[in-house]
């Protein structure tokens, strides 16, 4: 299990990401690729945990806005990578 790892893919990664097809938990998209045998499935819905206070929140990937960069149990401020490769 890679839980104890830091994520080589992002610096000080703050969230934990939820893999809706394999029910494991991984720092990136590419920390899953590395430990798995098939491609991280993507919905809409991402299940993240705070890797500061540890509490587990549900964000929508289509309504994801500024303020969703904040963890809602500790304000932690988190950024999870885009995949659009966008600048904004």
């Amino acid at each position: 299990s890679n839980c104890g790892k830091m994520c080589k893919h992002i610096k000080n990664a703050q969230v934990s990401i939820r893999a809706p097809c394999c029910k494991r938990w991984f720092d990136c998209a590419e920390c899953h690729a590395e430990a798995s045998d098939h491609p991280i499935e993507r919905r809409d819905e991402l299940v993240l945990g705070c890797k500061k206070c540890k509490k587990v929140f549900r964000k929508l990937v289509s309504e994801m806005e500024d303020a969703d960069e904040y963890c809602p149990g500790c304000d932690n401020h988190y950024v999870v990578e885009a995949d659009a490769g966008a600048d904004a």
